[in-house]
């Protein structure tokens, strides 16, 4: 993932070779050791570093904050951060919550530039006269169809490419198809559900007759 080595060293001597990032004590002084913000997801990964966790967010657009659990190696990126979404941030041993405005922009490397859309990441490139990066889509969004109710969602349900996920209909809407919503590689949703209004219903009932 990572594809800067992080470590000490003089300016004058690899600095044309990889990037010093001088300080990540503000990112490490504002962990918040114990806690996770659940059912968030865009995208998980495992045995990866938690720098190299805390780096998949920076070039992400969409990513607003970490989960990472140190015993596996294992990372989750978040949509959202513990003020946007107060009541999934939680108690959570074993787990180590981090934001994507503590760390330094610099640590994205030639991503700290990137132009990507919110559904993308940017990713590296070697050996290029270009641009030192592309984008890649990343995910499809939260799906905004009419009616829909989220809250059923699983946390293993990432929002990613090629993930699939079940909803069903809110309350006051009655549903016709099935509730499987697939990602697609074009970054948009695939799915058969709809959602109708009671009010709605009212309307057509009246009309018919």
């Amino acid at each position: 993932m990572l594809l800067f080595r992080i470590f000490r060293c003089p300016w004058f001597f690899i600095s044309f070779l990889v990037p010093c990032y001088c300080s990540l004590k503000p990112g490490f002084s504002k962990l918040q050791r114990g806690h996770r913000l659940d059912r968030k997801l865009i995208q998980t990964f495992t045995e990866v570093s938690f720098l190299d966790c805390v780096t998949e967010c920076m070039v992400t657009p969409r990513c607003k904050s970490v989960n990472y659990f140190k015993g596996a190696n294992y990372c989750e990126l978040n949509y959202e951060n513990k003020m946007t979404a107060k009541t999934r941030y939680m108690d959570s041993a074993g787990w180590v919550y981090s934001e994507k405005e503590h760390w330094p922009k610099e640590l994205a490397g030639a991503c700290s530039n990137s132009t990507c859309e919110i559904n993308e990441t940017c990713k590296h490139k070697r050996y290029t006269e270009d641009k030192f990066f592309e984008c890649v889509l990343s995910d499809c969004g939260i799906p905004d169809i009419k009616g829909i109710d989220l809250g059923s969602i699983k946390r293993e349900d990432a929002i990613g490419i090629h993930r699939r996920i079940h909803a069903s209909c809110a309350d006051g809407y009655s549903q016709s198809g099935s509730g499987r919503l697939n990602c697609q590689s074009n970054g948009e949703w695939k799915y058969d559900i709809v959602c109708t209004g009671e009010y709605a219903n009212l309307i057509c009932e009246e009309v018919n007759h």
